[in-house]
């Protein structure tokens, strides 16, 4: 009886490794949802972008940031750029930029008000200074590619919509990027169908990526501004809610073309980032956090364990036949989905360690959320009371 349900798993493993090599190639052929670079100037012309930056001890990207900004072309452009009491040479670098017309630099003092998370906080401030019809909330670890907002805002307009996110390119550059960012970075676009996400009618379906988001001024003042989501840890995804609930048009999109990121440099970044996340990505359920581990250790550590096993001989030829050829077909996919993505191929045998990792960084997230804190930049948050745990 046994054999026949490990068979059984072992089956489901095969049709889950199947089913998203499946998707993957259907998803690249049918091109849905994806905001692809402008073929010639827009026409009629763009509306003026306000592009909001927050800038809390990011002296080693503000800059780079700033620069991809400013070269944008084909729109009228507004740059806004906050402050967030930064205690590094976050405001030296930029002091540089205060020759160019285009930007605003703001002060951001003192900690957040009560009520308010960091982040919500300093783009709220932000925004009031901004003047044109369309907002880009961006991140400052935010590489924009040229052309990137011309074309952002004009897939907007052509579909009608009042906001717009999307996943651009993961950028990693040390070891324990390359293993981890590629498994977690995998399980939010894998957990997200677009197709659901983009329905309206399904108001339980809500992604957004806080690394680009583009708002219509009218859709951003309909949902509450940031003020709507001054206490949730995903305040993106609270927006995306917020704009369903609001019935407002809105897409989350597939933007590899239009900008790049590289979110965390080394694996204590790593580690604290996605902790304070993760938990809040599976609303706060410890029963989601055990299901997903649970699914992660059967699809990618079993078939490891049976092929370790046979080879040693304390298993028969069967499960060593199956741990083979799973191994193999977890790798094969690992390495088209490497080459879709842009990821080093070399790291693909890596799968297991950053599956594992993964697993336990779940974990850690959902004790540590437990414990009502965590914490990011240097500033503690209080998720006791988060609305997306009360929720």
């Amino acid at each position: 009886m046994l054999t026949w349900a490990l068979r059984a798993l072992l089956v489901l493993v095969v049709l889950n490794w199947a089913g998203l090599l499946l998707r993957t190639v259907a998803g690249r052929k049918k091109r849905s949802f994806h905001v692809d670079p402008l073929s010639g100037p827009p026409d009629p012309p763009l509306e003026g972008v306000s592009v909001v930056v927050p800038a809390r001890n990011e002296e080693t990207n503000l800059g780079p940031c700033l620069e991809r900004v400013l070269a944008q072309e084909e729109v009228r452009l507004e740059v806004v750029v906050l402050d967030d009491g930064s205690s590094d040479g976050t405001a030296e670098v930029l002091a540089r930029f205060r020759g160019d017309a285009r930007l605003k630099a703001v002060p951001g003092v003192g900690e957040p008000p009560a009520g308010w998370f960091g982040k919500p906080w300093a783009l709220q401030r932000a925004q009031a200074h901004a003047t044109q019809p369309w907002l880009v909330f961006l991140d400052a670890d935010v590489r924009l590619e040229p052309g990137a907002l011309a074309a952002t805002l004009s897939y907007a307009r052509e579909h009608g919509l009042g906001m717009l996110s999307g996943f651009g390119t993961l950028t990693t550059g040390s070891f324990w990027e390359r293993v981890l960012q590629p498994v977690v970075g995998g399980l939010i676009v894998a957990g997200n169908d677009l197709g659901e996400v983009n329905d309206p009618a399904r108001l339980d379906k809500a992604m957004a990526n806080g690394q680009l988001l583009l708002f219509s001024r009218a859709a951003y003042d309909a949902v509450g501004q940031h003020a709507a989501v001054r206490r949730d840890v995903l305040d993106d995804v609270g927006l995306a809610r917020a704009a369903k609930q609001a019935k407002i048009p809105f897409h989350m999109t597939f933007m590899r073309a239009q900008f790049s990121c590289r979110m965390y440099e080394g694996l204590g970044d790593i580690w604290r980032g996605w902790r304070k996340n993760l938990f809040a990505g599976m609303h706060y359920r410890w029963g989601v956090v055990l299901s997903v581990v649970t699914y992660l250790g059967v699809t990618n550590l079993l078939p490891w364990l049976l092929l370790i096993l046979g080879a040693a001989g304390l298993v028969g030829r069967e499960w060593l036949l199956w741990g083979t050829g799973l191994v193999l077909l977890i790798h094969g996919s690992r390495a088209y989905l490497d080459l879709v993505f842009h990821h080093p191929l070399r790291y693909g045998p890596t799968q297991p360690l950053g599956v594992a990792m993964a697993m336990l960084l779940m974990l850690d997230s959902a004790w540590s959320s437990r414990r009502g804190r965590v914490s990011w930049k240097g500033r503690a948050v209080d998720v006791a009371r988060a609305p997306e745990r009360e929720g």
